[in-house]
């Protein structure tokens, strides 16, 4: 498709305008070099698209009003920023001064980011002559757009995590435990304790959860009770972690104290309806075909679902559960009241195999969020970051095994 050069420099513009102000939102830099060149933009670009519009083969008298709202709104924010109405120190503030402010540079960003996405749109239209496949190009674009986003947004988290984190990972960080409350030592206990509180949440919710699984798909024949149950464990799964907590303090710690077990059994109990309805799904997804050849055979009930039916399903099951490791791995309201403490306690080893369930143990996730607390009061801000890039490098870690798992068992699938 030939494109007129006063199209192809405003799609140029707004390209411009649309990285720059993605820039201006996420970084929050100084404005000052990048001001004159979007004033520029916003005045040369609404140009090019009238020019552009008029000279179209194709005009359509109905756009005419959504594109002059167009270009009123990008001259608009010129006329704001060239009039001084947004200049370096305007915000606005929240009444009382409760809440997030939003400055200069958010704000004048934000702008920017919408007259960028307006130009692009009336640019696509005009190309396509406002039809149908012009609609189709803006959907294509914006879920395009939405994934980059997506993609920069979760890199630029996880950059500043390593950057700010990897300075500090040492032999002496990983295996030694803190001391004057995170200012000196390392993480050693930390992720013992993590290790243990969700290997302990597996061993409670994968047999909970993958038997009821294979119940309610494979031998319950009461549909509206399955649906019922299908629906509670689904409002299970909403319920917040901190109401978890709460039912832990009330019951769990009455009988077994602050400790391991209560901790494994509470973050077990948030990890059973992933796994329920992970495992459904799974079994779900093998053939009624190989049930029934496997049944012809003269093979009985379980020995259907154990040697046909579970091997197939092994890859969504896994993932299922690697899910509920993840999520346990994330948690830190539930174990606060029940299981850990900040004191660099090592796990007590019985027969130096079996832990201590009995005793309370330092946990990642607390120990970030205590030396979030100390932020401001003592230097423990780069051990901070540490911890946080030690944490996501388990979860992803994690991941990545149950997808290297996931895609060992498909391999062995022949159906």
């Amino acid at each position: 498709m030939k494109i007129k050069p006063a199209l192809a420099a405003s799609f140029a513009i707004a390209a411009f305008l649309f990285a720059s102000s993605v820039a201006g939102l996420v970084l929050q830099p100084d404005l000052s070099r990048l001001v004159p060149l979007w004033e520029a933009c916003l005045l040369g670009n609404p140009l090019l698209i009238l020019i552009s519009f008029l000279t179209a083969s194709t005009v359509s008298k109905k756009a005419m009003p959504i594109l002059a709202m167009d270009l009123i709104f990008c001259l608009a924010v010129l006329f704001l920023v060239f009039s001084d109405v947004l200049h370096p120190g305007f915000v606005i503030k929240r009444p009382l001064g409760m809440g997030a402010s939003f400055g200069y540079t958010f704000i004048l960003s934000l702008l920017v980011f919408l007259a960028s996405l307006l130009n692009i749109k009336d640019a696509l239209n005009i190309v396509y002559g406002y039809s149908a496949k012009g609609r189709e190009a803006l959907v294509f674009l914006a879920i395009r757009l939405s994934a980059v986003l997506s993609l920069l947004l979760l890199g630029g988290i996880l950059f500043i995590i390593i950057y700010k984190g990897i300075w500090v990972i040492s032999w002496e960080f990983l295996t030694t435990p803190h001391r004057r409350l995170g200012q000196a030592g390392g993480i050693s206990t930390a992720i013992i304790g993590s290790l243990w509180m969700v290997l302990g949440a597996m061993v409670v919710s994968s047999p909970l959860g993958i038997g009821a699984a294979i119940y309610l798909h494979e031998y319950s024949r009461n549909q509206k009770l399955n649906r019922l149950i299908t629906i509670a464990v689904s409002c299970l799964n909403g319920v917040p972690s901190v109401v978890f907590g709460l039912f832990g303090l009330a019951f769990l710690v009455t009988f077994f104290g602050v400790s391991l077990l209560s901790g494994s059994i509470i973050l077990g109990l948030i990890n059973i309806p992933t796994i329920i309805l992970t495992s459904q799904e799974a079994l779900k997804s093998v053939p009624n075909s190989l049930r029934e050849g496997s049944m012809a055979l003269g093979a009985t009930k379980w020995q259907t679902i154990s040697r046909v039916v579970l091997p197939s399903a092994m890859p969504g099951i896994l993932t299922g559960v690697i899910m509920g490791v993840a999520k346990a791995s994330g948690e830190t309201a539930p174990i606060m009241w029940t299981a850990v403490t900040f004191t660099a306690t090592p796990v007590q080893m019985i027969y130096g195999v079996i832990p201590n369930v009995f005793q309370p143990v330092n946990n990642l996730d607390y120990h970030l969020l205590n030396l979030i607390y100390f932020l401001g009061a003592w230097d423990v801000e780069a051990r901070a970051w540490g911890t946080a890039l030690v944490l996501i490098a388990l979860v992803l870690g994690t991941n990545m095994l149950a997808i290297i798992v996931r895609n060992h068992y498909r391999k062995m699938i022949s159906w």
